[in-house]
């Protein structure tokens, strides 16, 4: 009886340890995930500019991050999910210690004027969903790391500074809803491999230099409403058969560009199509009589071409 007492009163003494020590292993390492938020919004704050000192005097080492302005947390590991330093006039880089932000999901630095490449170190952000760093100076190719945020559904790049080939990495974000790549200097052709994206709703590529034929696949995208090429070289034509996997198309944007050949009659089944542009190309031929078929189009742009025949009364 004396050695069972024994055992069951060693049991819970050994179960209180295991168990208290569990929890400390928990805390510490939930202290050090969230020491090592701090120290990489710490490293982003030294490597910026903030002429309205608003990042110098809010992000105070004597209180959370996830109190300092333009900062997420998420509510159950308060760790760093989203930052948010948009139209803030803020200069600078972006420091590779921002890679060990690893929960974060949403990264927006939009209308600043942050400049250089950047960190490849952003390549381990698995959790990444959205990011926008439209308006500012950002130099070098299209990085090849974007291929490895399987979790991005948004990337917009517009009105920087990037220049190089537009390659076929793109085609790993199966979860990529939105592309804007905008006001850039991409060249090369389009990639097939925009097939493996079965979710993209909106695709711009406007103020480019792509050149070549627009791939068949951009015409399966079934979840397609805006298809934006405007000013590029892009050559060739349209398919016949434009819209037959194109049921959500809602905004064609394909001006200032060489396509050729007559305005396929399978436009007419784009039932949801709202604006078409298609000006300054080298369309040629007749307006086709299913153009009309179209009543929910409230803007249409086909000068510039070589277009002919009547418009219906």
């Amino acid at each position: 009886m004396q050695t069972t007492y024994f055992l069951f009163v060693a049991a819970l003494v050994l179960l209180h340890f295991v168990t208290t020590g569990s929890a400390s292993i928990i805390v510490a390492n939930n202290h050090n995930n969230s020491a090592s938020d701090h120290n990489a919004l710490l490293a982003f704050k030294a490597a910026i500019f903030d002429p309205q000192r608003i990042i110098p005097t809010n992000w105070s080492t004597s209180t959370s991050v996830c109190n300092w302005i333009g900062i997420t947390c998420n509510a159950r590991h308060h760790r760093v999910a989203a930052i948010d330093l948009s139209y803030m006039r803020i200069a600078g880089t972006m420091p590779p210690q921002l890679g060990n932000l690893s929960f974060l999901v949403r990264l927006n630095v939009m209308n600043n004027s942050f400049h250089g490449h950047l960190p490849t170190e952003l390549s381990r952000l698995r959790r990444l969903k959205y990011i926008s760093l439209e308006g500012n100076a950002f130099e070098g190719e299209l990085p090849s790391w974007l291929g490895g945020l399987t979790a991005l559904r948004y990337l917009s790049f517009r009105d920087n500074g990037f220049s190089g080939s537009l390659s076929g990495r793109l085609s790993n974000f199966t979860k990529l809803e939105t592309i804007r790549l905008g006001f850039n200097f991409f060249t090369g052709n389009l990639s097939e491999e925009f097939s493996a994206l079965p979710k993209l709703k909106l695709l711009e590529i406007q103020y480019n230099q792509l050149a070549g034929p627009l791939p068949l696949a951009l015409f399966n995208l079934s979840s397609l409403q805006v298809f934006g090429f405007t000013s590029n070289s892009l050559s060739g034509y349209l398919p016949a058969h434009i819209c037959d996997y194109l049921p959500q198309l809602q905004g064609f944007y394909l001006s200032l560009n060489n396509i050729e050949g007559e305005i396929p009659s399978g436009i007419g089944e784009c039932s949801g199509l709202q604006v078409l542009s298609l000006s300054y190309n080298k369309f040629r031929g007749y307006i086709p009589k299913e153009f009309w078929n179209l009543t929910t189009l409230t803007q249409i742009a086909l000068g510039g071409n070589d277009l002919t025949g009547k418009l219906p009364t």
